[in-house]
């Protein structure tokens, strides 16, 4: 129970209480890798002992991640309780705290302790064994415990449940008994350590102890206002979301936020581990010999789109009836310092943060125009584009990975969709998706090509060939009667050996992600064009000329694109794969003929034995027999000039074969 009470404070009790004359909390820094930092700061004169008290919980991290600042003086170590110091206060006991268990366990672990027992009864002596027992009392039984104990008049006993105390006898153990229960309780009711840090200088100055502990994520998050100019600059807000789950009120704190992916580890220092040692045995007739030591050894990412939703402002053009110009976004109150570096992005808040402990606080931290050009995106064979827009970050930082609000400043201010932005590194552009175009259609088509061949070599007597596998992608895409609209086609792709070609001149391939071709289409009101799209994918395969599938070398012997020189070097390698197979079929041929000959000896070898000597039909069966014997003799003959016959060809193949180069 004491456990489970300890774990429930634990997870209730989390926080960093700072010594009210000791370390402040000055500084926190959340990371997007699942940390923070928090520096404590205390001015001290000359040499100084700084307290701390940290949950449990963050022990090992802040074991391995503490630092301290002083310009003028020296760190000369920390220190803190024991993680369990049970084991050590139960040492001058007689008992550990598993005899704690139950009454009759801590009286078994006394065995021998003597006690003086208050009560009906008084008796004192030495304790020789505790029992449950069960008694009848009155209608009912009930479990009771049974003391026997060894006194000077003999043993005597009595029922714990009856006495009015149970004392040891011998002050000093009684006093280390009571020591041990309370360091056990201590030790149960604590949820956090104290942290002593000692500091050695000699002048007054501010000493900084900082760490890095597990912390919520902050989550950034944007809303983008569109202009009603399809192709201008947007006002890009980001905020930033983030949690004060330390357990402590934050007052007056300088808060930064980075955003990256840092490497972060957790180790369990805050334990005991002890070296398992070999047991040596005791030398008694010869001598251990230990071993012999030895020694110890430029493309544009994929845009990421969500699931489509209402349609908004974005892609319906001007509203029919002007509305009076919306109010602009308010501005951040107090500027944010954004610095970058090659790991990592730093938003500096300028005024000091007071946040309650377990509150979550939402701040601004970019606030600025973005280049932003409003597109339809059409994922692969899907029958309506996506609306979107192409923004491109053309600041020096790079944009923290977060939801997107859209909204439309065309008339009213209204909510045009959701998207997903992932990081944008400075420079970097990326396609963001928020709603469904309804009003554009889009119908994909897909009809297979003949395979061709686009290359062909012999080499070592393997035939190397490449065939070219075509698709043609017809895509009709249609715009609103009275709406243009610029769309960006997205064709798949699964490897970088695959080549796309248009056969439309208004459309080209504008760019190429890992996944996919894009193609460009602008659209007057009410157009409609079908884009035509070849996808080509060079299938690689190898064939051994001497003893390879037979239709494949046929096959590339048969295509239009194989020169005459080729395709007569390879026509006479099937030539001679056919003689040989030819004669290979002979032998096969002679061979089934001298099974049925052996066939018939053996049936008449059967037939021979089962008649007399004197029968008329013996004389028919051993004429038979010597008929079988000279045509067996014939076969034989006959299978050894095929098989030779069959070598002979099989050898001018492969001579043929190793020699050929194309």
């Amino acid at each position: 129970m004491t456990r489970l009470v300890f774990a429930a404070l634990l997870l209730l009790g989390s926080g960093i209480q700072a010594n009210a004359t000791d370390l402040i909390l000055k500084r926190v820094m959340l990371s997007s890798g699942g940390v923070g930092y928090f520096e404590y700061s205390a001015d001290i004169d000359g040499d100084a002992e700084l307290g701390l008290d940290v949950p449990l919980s963050q022990i090992d991290d802040i074991l391995k991640s503490l630092v301290v600042f002083d310009s003028q003086g020296g760190v000369a170590g920390v220190e803190l309780p024991g993680r369990d110091g049970t084991v050590q206060a139960f040492g001058d006991a007689p008992f550990g705290p598993e005899a704690l268990a139950s009454p009759v366990a801590y009286l078994n672990a006394l065995r021998g302790t003597e006690v003086t027992v208050q009560g009906p009864h008084p008796m004192t002596g030495r304790i020789v064994s505790a029992q449950p027992v069960s008694e009848t009392i009155d209608t009912g039984t009930t479990q009771r415990v049974r003391v026997t104990l060894l006194s000077s008049d003999g043993l005597r006993q009595f029922v714990l449940e009856d006495a009015e105390s149970v004392q040891v006898s011998d002050p000093a153990l009684h006093a280390r008994i009571e020591h041990a229960l309370e360091s056990l309780r201590q030790d149960a009711s604590l949820t956090t350590r104290h942290l002593t840090i000692r500091i050695k200088g000699n002048s007054e100055r501010t000493v900084s102890v900082g760490y890095v502990v597990g912390a919520p994520l902050w989550k950034a998050t944007y809303r983008l206002m569109l202009s009603p100019d399809p192709s201008s600059s947007a006002r890009l807000q980001g905020w930033a979301t983030l949690e004060n789950q330390s357990g402590a009120d934050w007052q007056g704190v300088a808060l930064t936020l980075q955003y990256g992916n840092p490497v972060t580890f957790r180790q369990a220092l805050y334990r005991s581990y002890f070296v398992q040692r070999p047991e040596v045995p005791v030398e008694v007739l010869g001598r251990v010999l230990p071993d012999i030591d030895t020694r110890a050894q430029s493309a544009v990412q994929s845009a990421m789109a969500p699931a489509p939703m209402p349609m908004g402002r974005a892609m319906l053009g001007a509203a029919a009836i002007p509305a009076p110009a919306p109010a602009a976004m308010a501005v951040p109150a107090d500027a944010v310092q954004a610095d970058e570096n090659a790991q990592e992005t730093i938003f500096t808040l300028a005024q000091p943060v007071d946040l309650a402990a377990g509150h979550t606080a939402n701040v601004p931290i970019i606030d600025r125009a973005i280049p932003v050009t409003r597109i339809g995106f059409v994922p692969f064979k899907q029958p309506h584009p996506l609306a979107a827009v192409r923004i491109r970050n053309d600041d020096p930082r790079s944009l923290p990975a977060g939801i997107l609000t859209l909204y439309d400043e065309a008339g009213n201010v209204s909510f045009a969709g959701d998207a997903r932005l992932g990081g944008l590194p400075s420079g970097e552009t990326r396609i963001l998706s928020f709603a469904q175009d309804l009003r554009t259609e889009v119908e994909t088509r897909l009809s297979p090509q003949p395979s061709t061949l686009a290359a062909i070599s012999v080499a070592d007597g393997v035939l190397t060939f490449t065939q070219r596998a075509r698709q043609a992608i017809r895509i009709n895409v249609t715009a609103p009667a009275k709406e243009a609209r610029d769309l960006l086609l997205e064709i798949p792709k699964s490897n970088g050996d695959q080549t796309l070609t248009l056969d439309d001149a208004k459309s080209r391939v504008t760019e190429q992600t890992a996944t996919a071709f894009r193609i460009a289409v602008s659209l007057a009101p009410g157009e409609s064009r079908t884009v035509t799209a070849l996808l080509d994918e060079p299938v690689r395969q190898s064939v051994a000329l001497v003893d390879g599938d037979d239709t494949v070398i046929q096959s590339v012997v048969g295509d239009q694109k194989l020169n005459s020189a080729g395709r007569a070097a390879l026509g006479h390698v099937l030539d001679l794969r056919r003689d040989e197979a030819r004669k290979q079929a002979d032998v096969a041929q002679q061979h089934r003929l001298l099974e049925d000959v052996l066939e018939d000896e053996d049936r008449i070898r059967k037939n021979l034995a089962a008649v007399t000597s004197s029968d008329t039909l013996r004389s028919r069966l051993t004429k038979a027999l010597d008929a079988d014997e000279t045509r067996i003799e014939q076969l034989r003959k006959a299978i050894d000039d095929a098989q030779s016959d069959a070598d002979r060809a099989h050898r001018v193949l492969a001579d043929a074969v190793t020699s050929l180069r194309i």
